[in-house]
């Protein structure tokens, strides 16, 4: 008779239960098989932290674990018998293999503190337990993220995800405004990721969340008119499939699974959908929409250029003007994602500005690590100057209207970057024997206590430290010879509607005065 060894050898690592019924093929009852499982000896191991339902365990041989087979088997059984970690598999999937730990509640798709459910959190620590997950810090922003541990998972890199992440705000910000304007949200109530308050519907997390009072929704009770809801989650990775439709489907099932909740309309945005995936969307009554559709085929091409843009900064930084002056202007369109845009891009404007104006060798976007120390930081732009003009190192500061340079901004950028910077630029042998000059940019003003602060600091030995607010920044730019540059910097960070709008008292004209007394005064 065949042994348990044997018969995982032969068909791979199996629930418990799927070898009892492979051995019933052979005529051995349910009893036997089960008291033969017990008494498997130490060359079977039973996957430790999870459990699956009639208490069925996850079975394997020593030279099985970790290899393609292995995993494959694991997310069969999920699917199977394990839709809480089958959802979390798919979706970290969906998003590129790795993403910000904040969202993994929404990527996940699991209610929050439900009875017998298991959490985001929970399932996070489990799957990190059997290997499958991990968490890392990224170096040049400290934030954390969740991706897949095993080789047999791609995972896309951080600054892909970032880039994705921008692209998607945008998008949330043009899903935000159209439900606002025609009524289909509750005005002051449609919520997006990182808002103070989290589109949460139902212990469901979602990308955005609004209370809906159109009537197939609204019902009216007793103590008044009762909200539906609109919710809506955003992808852009590429086109969607069948799984990532039943995904979204089985999140919005777990969000209407509760007796009293209000009716959930849910809306899934893409950059596409395969057919299959579409339709069954549609059989499924998800309100399944893409870029082009919502916004027109420009801003959908916009997008796909923004993350291009984002995602290879040092490449394009300086190789098109006309092409970020073009992604700006499509994207600016949709309001409530301008600010956001405007600062995502502003390093690759200022690294189009430097190189037009002095010319040299530019990189810009990328992280530089200290390998004695370990620590990591990302460098927005460096400009190799030609004539022996030294290297130009700048930090980017991209404000709103009304916004300003901190004194906690540039006390970090002075006392801790620009040291870190420093002692690594000073080991790279291309850079080494050349003069160094970090300057901080910004196309707003510095706040007084900062200026003051700066114009105090002690010279240091070595290299040159800098600034330009954004009326340095603007006689800067008129030495530009490309016009596309002049045209994106003064449309989008120096004369945007916003920056047209009222003044407030201590405004930025009024700061730009201060400053300039301060300047006099230490001069």
């Amino acid at each position: 008779m065949e042994s348990i060894t044997a018969l995982l050898g032969r068909i791979g690592p199996s629930l418990s239960t799927e070898l009892i019924a492979e051995m019933a093929k052979h005529g051995v009852s349910n009893t036997s098989a089960r008291q033969r499982i017990a008494r498997a000896g130490s060359d079977v191991v039973r996957l430790a932290g999870l459990r699956f339902p009639h208490n069925a365990r996850f079975l394997y041989l020593p030279d099985q674990f970790g290899d393609d087979t292995y995993w494959k088997a694991l997310e069969r059984v999920f699917r199977e018998h394990g839709k809480a970690y089958w959802s979390a598999v798919t979706g970290l999937k969906a998003r590129g293999g790795c993403f910000p730990k904040r969202y993994f509640a929404a990527v996940c798709g699991s209610p929050a503190a439900r009875l017998r459910q298991l959490s985001p959190e929970r399932i996070l620590e489990r799957l990190s337990a059997i290997n499958l997950l991990e968490e890392f810090t990224d170096e040049a922003t400290g934030e954390p993220f969740v991706k897949f541990k095993p080789r047999h998972y791609r995972s896309d890199g951080v600054d892909t995800v970032r880039a994705r992440l921008v692209a998607e705000n945008v998008v949330l910000h043009g899903m935000k405004e159209w439900c606002r304007r025609t009524g289909f949200g509750s005005f002051d109530r449609v919520r997006v990721r990182d808002d103070e308050d989290a589109p949460v519907v139902s212990s469901v997390a979602w990308d955005l969340s609004a209370p809906c009072y159109a009537r197939p929704l609204v019902k009216a009770t007793a103590a008044g008119m009762k909200p539906g809801f609109v919710v809506c989650d955003v992808n852009l990775r590429g086109a969607l499939t069948d799984d990532d439709i039943a995904l979204f489907v089985r999140k919005h099932d777990q969000a209407s699974a509760p007796i009293k909740v209000a009716p959930i309309m849910p809306f899934l945005v893409a950059d596409g959908f395969t057919a299959s995936g579409f339709s069954l969307a549609k059989t499924k009554g998800v309100l399944a929409t893409t870029t082009g559709q919502l916004f027109g085929e420009d801003v959908a091409k916009a997008l796909r250029d923004l993350i291009s843009l984002l995602t290879d900064t040092g490449r394009t930084a300086s190789v098109n003007p006309e092409h970020i002056e073009r992604v700006l202007s499509n994207l600016t369109k949709i309001e409530g994602a301008a600010n956001n845009l405007r600062g995502a891009l502003f390093e690759i404007v200022v690294g189009s500005l430097v190189k037009d104006v002095e010319g040299g060798y530019l990189r810009a976007g990328e992280k530089w690590t200290n390998f004695q120390s370990g620590r990591a930081a990302e460098i927005d732009v460096l400009l190799d100057r030609p004539e022996d003009k030294g290297v130009l190192i700048i930090e980017c500061k991209s404000k709103i209207p009304g916004g300003r340079v901190s004194l906690e901004e540039v006390q970090k950028w002075h006392d801790d970057r620009v040291p870190l910077l420093q002692s690594i630029l000073q080991t790279d042998s291309r850079l080494h024997d050349k003069h160094l000059t970090f300057e901080m940019w910004t196309n707003g003003p510095f706040a007084h206590d900062a200026l003051k602060w700066l114009l105090v600091q002690p010279a240091r030995a070595g290299f040159n430290v800098g600034w330009k607010d954004g009326e340095a920044l603007k006689k800067y730019t008129d030495g530009a010879a490309n016009a596309a540059i002049r045209k994106t910097l003064n449309e989008h960070y120096f004369r945007h509607p916003l920056a047209r709008g009222p003044r407030t008292k201590g405004g930025e004209r009024q700061q730009r005065k201060t400053n300039e007394r301060t300047l006099a005064k230490h001069l």
